[in-house]
């Protein structure tokens, strides 16, 4: 199946941001406007645009390759004491619990497709080796190696409308950004939307950008979360059918209220290392340098009650 790439935002300075890019693919650069209907978590600050990245769409197997380096494996930090929906949801909804992974086996489990396939922006490869499940954690790792290699998996079924809590850190490093995102069941992009929950692209891992695709003409628009997001952060995201929410250690950081961008269709949960270069938005990896992973302590997924999962 397809799979969606890391994608440009615009990048607050301090606190959180909500910004209105013109569609991928623009050469020129596009004129910041708020969304009339759209409502941000933060007051204006000044921002810093940057040209979008190519689109590419590839199409992984479950299909394993021999392992050919032993992966980096890590002891995960004590999980917080109220890990489980520690954002105050949205007055009135009462989430029930629908599934997700808390990757305490030692292998990836049956309901998640692993890539199999060319890499993010046609850079290196996606491989099964490049990810493990042990110690509590899902790792992907990013090597930068005969031309690089990175990973990722998919959820292999959806939902429509829901929450989808995961406590996620990635190492510092150039050549390789996390995305953990929502994809379109039908595969229908951009049609049917796509919600990239967190993606943290910089070497420095200081900014986490929320970004919304959505029209046949991918219409994006989004906000960034300062921090180090090297270390353990617990992120949720609320997609309800008047809204979209986006939370980090249980604090509001962005919302929309704008219809127009609120997907209508189900989607699935994937969790992605991106290789680049894509220009001003992920470097190249550089020959010789350390392994960089990306790792999910958990992945816990919520419905809206009356909507079927």
């Amino acid at each position: 199946m397809s799979r969606p790439r890391s994608r440009v935002l615009a990048v607050a300075a301090a606190g959180v941001l909500t910004v209105l890019l013109a569609a991928c693919g623009s050469a020129a650069e596009p004129e910041l406007t708020p969304s009339p209907d759209s409502q941000g978590a933060a007051l204006a600050a000044p921002t810093t645009t940057v040209p979008p990245p190519p689109t590419t769409t590839v199409a992984p197997t479950t299909t394993p390759k021999p392992t050919t380096t032993p992966p980096r494996t890590t002891t995960p930090k004590p999980k917080p004491a109220a890990a489980v929906h520690q954002a105050d949801p949205v007055p009135g909804v009462a989430w029930a619990p629908a599934g997700g992974d808390e990757f305490s086996g030692g292998a990836i489990s049956g309901q998640w497709n692993v890539y199999d396939s060319v890499g993010a922006f046609n850079n290196g490869r996606r491989t099964p080796d490049a990810v493990t499940v042990g110690d509590g954690l899902l790792t992907i790792t990013g090597r930068s190696a005969d031309g690089g290699t990175s990973g990722g998996i998919g959820m292999k079924s959806g939902q429509l409308y829901g929450r989808w809590e995961f406590r996620a850190r990635t190492d510092k490093g150039v050549g390789f950004g996390s995305a953990i995102l929502l994809w379109p069941d039908s595969e229908k992009w951009p049609d049917d939307g796509e919600l990239d929950m967190m993606e943290v692209p910089s070497p420095e891992r200081n900014l986490a950008h929320t970004i919304i695709h959505w029209g046949a003409d991918n219409q994006t628009f989004g906000g960034s979360t300062p921090g180090d997001f090297s270390q353990w952060h617990t992120f949720a995201f609320e997609w309800l059918p008047d809204r979209l929410t986006m939370y980090v250690d249980g604090v509001k950081t962005w919302e929309s209220l704008d219809k127009a961008m609120i997907p209508t269709k189900p989607m699935h949960a994937t969790i992605q290392l991106d290789q680049g270069p894509a220009p001003g938005w992920l470097g190249a990896p550089v020959e010789g340098a350390p392994d960089i992973r990306l790792q999910v302590d958990y992945l816990r997924i919520s419905s809206l009650p009356g909507q079927p999962v």
